[in-house]
């Protein structure tokens, strides 16, 4: 008989360890949410600590001030950086910071008087729609309009939605949960690719290339009707397999979150790769011998110095996230869909009329404050991702880990069900565009076909839009690349003053809202020669320009980076004058990356949502290929629905598929340097 001492411990449902890591995390968590909001206002504290030192300095001596900046800008400026300048800032200025200026106007002024006023905010407030708790003065009581339900039953169907606590907090809490599901993703793909060699690698990396190709809008209209009550899963599980015990289908805001989850956790992915491998080796070999291992070494290393890329990616997320338009005007007849901001500005703009309802820039005064916010978190945290510790190596000395087959085959049980769910939004675009019908209760299509095509050359309005966004997208790209060389050369070789506020204009435009920005056009320039009425096409191809502007912007500078500035000392020392050195040295050495960003700076013009449909809506003759694929979806007849509106998803997959691989053989390793800010 043993004694109490000697009797064997009892089994423990969790490792001791496991339950460490869990309490770890758990103490964790919070503090760390805290100290991000807490760097957050230190940072904003600090940079208007510095804009009122600088303008205590400027009144002290202003004439010292602009004289010395004159003289520093006379000594780097020769004939060729002066016009480079005067058109990068001339355009920005014209394009990008004067329509901002317009919305912030509009948002703070009574059309009727022209005097300040918070009206169009007190109205704004004032709706249910958008916030909820409203104030009743007859009562003196508070009524709360929010829906707190997410799960809804109705007969043998299960209907998931979100919150509704109006369109303000409806936004912010959407980005939030679309942001968690896009780092875990996100973050589980790069450390699995970058960190672990298995069978089969290469093709599960190219995959994941995939789910960037199709833009919430093309995924939501390839999941409203593959994930419907009668859509493939619901068939499949329910009806054939008997596996549920009712449908499931997302509606409003949960169907938001899943499709912007599956579009933007490839953000993350490239920024958290990028970070994995540039990693120096010896960090983690050094917290090996010094005892850490496993998810130990995981949290207390790997993790910190990944983490400012993977809090880059997060927060450009987060942005697109809250802008996004797409997604919400694919569930137009889902009544909380319509309840986010980006929907309500959309909303506010009357089709053909041009006019504008005031609660329009006064909610995109609010979209672009987070924006603002999110982008300067962004270049707080992006200039952390050259640090010296974390390059030494780790792009060409990877430290990677052979698994083994058994292994392969249990982390294949976990990536081939995440991988399924991740491309749902392009598979779903695909097999609808051939699809001829589809029954109510069939798994797949019953019967398909190639006709659905025809719509992108015999229906004359989608085939004259693909001709006109390319020439827009090519047009864009000219003057991109003629733009943006000049300012990656300006940033890379001129120490001008105010150079690093250039930058930031420069390679704002990727993180602000387009639909503030195309909602300022209207403000600013409708019934102008640059607006005339039904006359869009100038100012869609400029918001191509500034807004796709930073991919070029960022390969360029990249270029210049990797580019010694003794050859073009040399060729100065030789004879060659400025100009001469920057056409024959300079532009030869950085063409290959021009070329790869501006590739990328055509094939997401082509493809862009939120600026098309605005500026579109006012001119259809001369709309773009999304604004008609938005038209198609809605319609009815030969062209019209879902299976024709899928066919011109696919040629936006397949143009941005050959664009990217394009790119990443022209960049190689370098493409890393374009998916950050």
């Amino acid at each position: 008989m043993t004694t109490a001492e000697e009797q064997p411990a009892e089994p423990e449902l969790i490792p001791a360890r496991i339950q460490d890591d869990i309490k770890y995390w758990l103490l964790r968590l919070p503090r760390g949410i805290l100290s991000v909001f807490v760097r957050l206002a230190h940072a904003i504290v600090n940079g208007i600590r510095s804009f009122l030192a600088g303008i205590v300095s400027f009144l002290r001596d202003p004439i010292g001030s602009i004289r010395a900046f004159f003289v520093k800008l006379r000594r780097e400026l020769d004939t060729l950086s002066t016009v480079q300048l005067i058109a990068v800032l001339g355009v920005f200025t014209l394009f990008l910071v004067a329509p901002l200026i317009s919305v912030v106007y509009t948002s703070f002024v009574d059309p009727a008087t022209g005097f300040f006023t918070l009206d169009h905010f007190t109205r704004l407030f004032g709706d249910t729609n958008f916030w909820p708790w409203q104030y009743n003065p007859d009562t003196g009581e508070w009524i709360t309009y929010t829906d707190t339900r997410t799960v809804l039953y109705a007969g043998d169907l299960l209907v998931i939605q979100g919150w509704d606590f109006g369109a303000v907090l409806n936004s912010i809490y959407v980005a939030i949960v679309v942001t968690m599901f896009s780092i875990i993703l996100g973050v589980f793909f790069a450390f699995i690719i970058a960190r672990y060699d298995f069978f089969g690698k290469s093709i599960v990396r190219t995959v994941l290339i995939f789910p960037i190709l199709a833009t919430p809008f093309i995924g939501a209209i390839g999941i409203k009707r593959f994930l419907g009550a009668r859509g493939f899963l619901n068939n499949l599980f329910y009806t054939t397999l008997g596996w549920l015990p009712f449908r499931v289908e997302l509606h409003g805001l949960a169907a938001i979150i899943f499709i912007q989850s599956l579009s933007f956790f490839s953000l993350v992915y490239l920024n958290a790769y990028s970070s994995f491998m540039g990693i120096d080796p010896s960090l983690e070999e050094q917290a090996e011998n010094l005892g850490a291992t496993g998810f130990k070494l995981f949290r207390s290393v790997t993790l910190p110095l990944a983490m400012p890329g993977i809090q880059a990616g997060a927060i450009l997320t987060f942005i697109l996230s809250i802008e996004d338009l797409g997604t919400p005007i694919v569930y137009y007849d889902d009544l909380q869909a319509q309840k986010t901001l980006a929907y309500q500005v959309f909303s506010s703009i009357a089709t053909q009329s041009g006019s504008i309802d005031p609660k329009g820039p006064a909610i995109g005064l609010i979209l672009l404050v987070f924006a603002l916010v999110g982008f300067l978190v962004i270049r707080k945290y992006a200039s952390l991702r050259s640090y010296e510790a974390g390059s030494k190596g780790g792009q060409w000395n990877p430290r990677t880990r052979r698994i083994s087959p058994q292994a392969t085959t249990l982390l294949y049980l976990v990536l081939i069900p995440s991988l399924f769910f991740a491309l749902i939004p392009q598979i779903s675009v695909i097999v609808l565009s051939f699809a001829k019908q589809w029954s109510t209760d069939a798994i797949l299509p019953d019967a398909w076909t190639l006709d659905n095509y025809s719509v992108l050359w015999a229906y004359e309005n989608v085939a004259n839009s693909i001709n006109l966004t390319l020439i827009y997208g090519a047009i864009a790209t000219v003057v991109i690349v003629l733009l943006g060389t000049s300012a990656a050369y300006l940033i890379a070789r001129r120490d001008l003053p105010g150079k690093t506020a250039l930058d930031l204009l420069v390679t704002s435009p990727i993180a602000l809202p387009g639909i503030v920005i195309a909602t300022g056009y209207f403000t600013l320039f409708y019934n102008t020669p640059f607006f005339p009425p039904g006359g869009p096409a100038f100012l869609i191809t400029m918001s191509y320009t500034v807004r796709k502007f930073p991919f070029t912007v960022r390969a360029a500078y990249a270029g210049l980076l990797s580019t010694p500035v003794v050859l073009e000392e040399a060729s100065m020392n030789l004879g060659a004058s400025k100009n001469q050195t920057f056409a024959k040295i300079t532009l030869p050495l950085i063409g290959v990356s021009v070329l790869a960003g501006s590739l990328l700076s055509f094939v997401y013009s082509v493809s862009e949502v939120s600026t098309s449909l605005i500026l579109g809506s006012v001119g259809r003759e001369q709309a773009p290929m999304t604004f008609w694929t938005n038209e198609v979806l809605n319609a009815t007849g030969q062209y019209g629905g879902y299976f024709n509106a899928a066919c011109l998803g696919v040629l936006m997959m397949a143009l941005q598929m050959l664009v990217i691989t394009i790119t990443n053989k022209i960049l190689g390793s370098r493409s890393s340097a374009i998916t950050g800010i």
